[in-house]
């Protein structure tokens, strides 16, 4: 760098060429026209220092995206997007006609005649023609078609008396008396064994005759006409040609012994504004809303502040949709914030609080 900006400066050091005629300099001077190429090459050294040490992070690894955001807030959210390149403006004053000489052989006497003077040389004007824009109407579904089942016909049921078994037949020991009767061995009483029937029960019974009878209903999709503003005519340039404008004046001519006389023509200049990119674009940590903090009233703000600026959010439903993700990257690459997703930046860009 130290070696360029040497150079620079050599160069813009040189002497002009002298010469022994009779000169007549014209603005700027060669002090000034000295000076200015001094800044033009300073400036230049110095930007191109500040593109060093935007690189060097680069170099040395510190660029870096760490895993967990730097100062991170307790209980809010942050994800990665892609920031926008970093750019510096400059404005560069360039030579668009060198120096010269330019002589002339004066008669020894003068007279006096008409000269057509160039004015103003020819040319051509652009005239800028604005955008025209006209109202369009699209049909944008509100709620989708929907199918459900009606009843028609409800099942038949008969009903049925069935006897089940309550208690099955069995033989059951009773005390009894007389010598018929038989006599346990072990306590020595009398017992006989009695036969007891089986018990029955009825219960009722529902049937299936014929099922329920359902059809099936389709409910339409809900539409609405949403009117926006689109361009009829794109904005364009006409071309205007304008021709040169000379005037007649009085010059006065050498009429004694001829002499030569030379005239400095000094150069021309001319400012011109760029950009000049000093860092690429790269990943970075940015706060985004939470899930919880996303609610319907949130993306309504949303939707309507995007709409109030010109964006198309495809209505305003309250629904993080694609028309609206698309309205958020446009309004962040023209405002040149990060972009990837929603981010609480650009809210508080479209003016809303979070």
């Amino acid at each position: 760098m130290s070696g360029m900006f040497g150079l620079l400066v050599f160069a813009a050091c040189a002497p002009l060429p002298s010469s022994t005629s009779t000169q007549l300099a014209l603005e700027p001077s060669p002090k000034e026209e000295r000076i200015s190429t001094l800044e033009v090459a300073l400036a230049d050294a110095l930007i191109e220092i500040e593109k060093m040490k935007a690189r060097e992070p680069m170099a040395s690894g510190a660029d870096a995206l760490p895993a967990i955001p730097p100062n991170a807030e307790t209980g809010r959210c942050y994800a990665k997007l892609l920031a926008p390149p970093n750019y510096i403006d400059r404005i560069e004053r360039r030579i668009v006609k060198e120096a010269s000489e330019r002589r002339e052989t004066l008669p020894a006497r003068l007279e006096w005649f008409d000269e057509q003077v160039l004015v103003s040389e020819a040319h051509v004007r652009l005239t800028v023609v604005p955008a025209t824009y006209k109202w369009q109407e699209e049909r944008t579904q509100v709620v989708p078609s929907k199918s459900r089942q009606m009843l028609v016909t409800p099942a038949r049921y008969n009903t049925v008396v069935e006897e089940v078994t309550e208690s099955p037949e069995e033989w059951v020991w009773r005390p009894g008396r007389g010598d018929i009767e038989k006599i346990d061995e072990e306590s020595g009483e009398i017992v006989h064994q009695v036969y007891i029937p089986t018990r029955y029960r009825q219960i009722k019974k529902q049937i299936l005759v014929e099922p329920a009878k359902y059809r099936k209903v389709v409910e339409p999709a809900v539409y609405e006409t949403v009117r926006k503003k689109v361009v009829d005519v794109p904005e364009h340039t006409i071309e205007e040609r304008i021709p040169a404008k000379y005037k007649s004046v009085k010059a006065q001519r050498v009429i004694e012994p001829e002499r030569e006389v030379t005239h400095y023509i000094a150069p021309v200049y001319k400012e011109f504004s760029y950009r000049e990119k000093v860092t690429d674009a790269k990943l970075a940590w940015r706060m985004v809303p939470c899930e919880r903090d996303l609610n319907k009233e949130l993306v309504y703000k949303i939707q309507r502040a995007l709409r109030k600026l010109g964006y198309d959010t495809g209505g305003v439903d309250g629904v993080l949709g694609k028309y609206t993700l698309i309205a958020i990257h446009d309004f962040q690459k023209q405002k040149g914030l990060a972009t990837g997703r929603l981010s609480s930046e650009s809210i508080q860009a479209l003016g809303l609080e979070f």
